[in-house]
């Protein structure tokens, strides 16, 4: 985001949160550290930089009400939303309201680098076998099934048995968790896709380099993910990373997203 806003000349701000940011990201640029519970402050920053367009990127842990330790105006949103009522879109959807309330539009990371986006096809030089297709019809009815629960975005299928479904501890801790599960045979198939309901601002399923070692590691024959609402982040160097354990990665077109 940062390398994509100096190519076209955009004046940004970054806003790092503590104990979620990697320490040296902003180093040298404009930024703030901020708790996720400093929304006054946080209030206050966009108006003195009048900053317009909020962009999410990156992992964030959910935390619990106490671990924010909010100041007043985040403990009047929180009051408002219910957070403790939400999944994750939800939550995700309630604070992008809150934005969007203070005057804000709300860009998704996709909007700015459009390259991201996973397109439809197979991506790698090893191909789905007729065994994984079955894995990833599967993997793809199970996980929208739990996408519009909103617990989700992912699934690992083996053999047409469901070793594992994403939760709270996200997908490289389900692919670890499903390792210790797999079955001897034919590999077993993650599948992650956007929830059917989901904001595609907030929150896209995304695969990167990390992912396939971890698949590779966990005995996995291959990825399948969502084209056009799911990221492979450095996709060059993840499908070089595919290719060299092996391993499939397919996107794959499925029907529009539900309505909000």
């Amino acid at each position: 985001m940062i390398d994509a806003c100096r190519g076209a000349g955009r004046r940004f701000f970054v806003v790092c949160l503590k104990g979620h940011a990697d320490p040296g990201l902003a180093e040298g640029l404009p930024h703030v550290w901020l708790p996720l519970g400093a929304g006054a402050r946080l209030k206050e920053i966009f108006r003195s930089e009048q900053i317009e367009e909020v962009v999410m990127a990156g992992r964030v842990r959910r935390p619990s009400v106490l671990e924010i330790k909010p100041d007043w105006f985040t403990l009047k949103i929180l009051a408002k939303i219910g957070m403790n009522s939400l999944g994750d879109d939800g939550l995700l959807r309630a604070i992008g309201k809150v934005f969007e309330d203070e005057g804000l539009r709300v860009v998704g990371i996709h909007e700015i680098l459009s390259g991201l986006l996973a397109p439809e096809g197979i991506l790698t030089k090893t191909k789905p076998d007729a065994e994984a297709w079955k894995d990833i019809n599967r993997g793809i009815e199970v996980a929208a099934a739990l996408g519009r629960a909103d617990v989700g975005q992912a699934v690992i299928v083996q053999q047409g048995i469901v070793l594992g479904v994403e939760a709270i501890e996200g997908t490289d801790a389900l692919i670890a968790r499903c390792a210790g599960l797999r079955r001897e045979g034919h590999g077993g198939v993650l599948v992650k896709l956007a929830k059917p309901q989901q904001d595609d601002r907030f929150d896209l399923p995304s695969i990167g380099p990390g992912t396939i070692s971890a698949a590779a590691s966990a005995g996995l024959s291959g990825i399948a993910v969502q084209s056009g609402r799911s990221l492979i982040m450095e996709r060059e160097k993840t499908i070089a990373a595919a290719d060299n354990a092996g391993l499939f990665v397919a996107g794959l077109k499925l029907e529009e997203k539900a309505d909000a």
